[in-house]
Order: C-alpha cells, then sequence, then structure tokens
C-alpha cells in the first residue's frame, strides 16, 4: 500500500495544491461580486459567469483528486458520483445528497439556456457549495496530504 501511494503522492499533492488555489480564486471572484455595487446589468453578468465557470473547473479538478487519492489506495473510480460516494463512506462527505446535487449542477451549466436557473445554479455555488468543498478539500489535507503515511 505504501509504495502504491508514494507513486501517485506527487501528482496528489499538485492537484490537491490546484484544487486548493482554484477554491481560493472563486472565493475572491465571489467576494469581489459581492462588494460590487454596480447595477451594470453586464458587470453582473460577468461576475456570475465567472463564479459558474470557475466552479464548473473546481468541480472537475475535485473529482479527478478524489480519483487520484482512491487509486493510489487501489480502487479504480472513473466517475465523478463513484469518487463522491466513496468520500462519503470514508466520512469525508457528511451529506451525500448536496454533492448529487454539487454534481447535478455542474452537469446542468453546460445545457442552462435560462437566465433564472443559471443565476439559480451560482446562487447554490456562493450559498452551499463552497462552504462543502471547503470542508472536502480539509479532510484530504488533514487525511491524505499531512497524513503520516506521507512524510
Amino acid at each position: 500500500m505504501s509504495d502504491l501511494f508514494d507513486k501517485y503522492k506527487e501528482s496528489i499533492v499538485l492537484s490537491y495544491q490546484y484544487a486548493f488555489r482554484l477554491l481560493l480564486h472563486l472565493k475572491n471572484v465571489i467576494s469581489a461580486s459581492q462588494q460590487a455595487t454596480t447595477e451594470d446589468k453586464l458587470m453582473r453578468e460577468v461576475y456570475r459567469d465567472s463564479i459558474v465557470k470557475k466552479y464548473e473547473i473546481l468541480e472537475d479538478q475535485l473529482w479527478k483528486l478524489l480519483s487520484k487519492i482512491f487509486k493510489a489506495s487501489g480502487l479504480e473510480l472513473h466517475s465523478p458520483r463513484a469518487c463522491y460516494r466513496q468520500a462519503f463512506k470514508q466520512g469525508w462527505i457528511e451529506n451525500i445528497d448536496i454533492w448529487n446535487d454539487i454534481l447535478s449542477s455542474r452537469n446542468a451549466t453546460a445545457h442552462i439556456y435560462n437566465e433564472e436557473d443559471y443565476e439559480q445554479i451560482k446562487q447554490k455555488i456562493v450559498d452551499e457549495y463552497v462552504q462543502q468543498i471547503e470542508v472536502l478539500l480539509q479532510k484530504i489535507k488533514e487525511e491524505v496530504i499531512d497524513h503520516d503515511a506521507w512524510n
């Protein structure tokens, strides 16, 4: 088991760092959008679109990070849903329903043509998803990245 972790360690650490940076960028855009006092519709759309796009990239990176971690432990999982289920089984995710919603929202962003639906997803990202992603990344940091088996 240790040999497998050693083989994937660098890739996992780099993927974790990238996901963490993506989260920080997303939080910065959210903060900027909340501080903006502009009534300019175009600027609101730019902020919204930026939040959604950064979220899409982060969610994609996150499940791929989980896939690498599980592969290092001998589990081959090749879909976001399977990775989130396994993270739930390991106690890294507390509420699988929210993660199913996170995945559904991510998949829906490619097929939304209605401004209200797009705005609803943006609001879920801001109100719920960012906090859930933060908690998961913290668990990964504690149990994988900072774990003694890596050092």
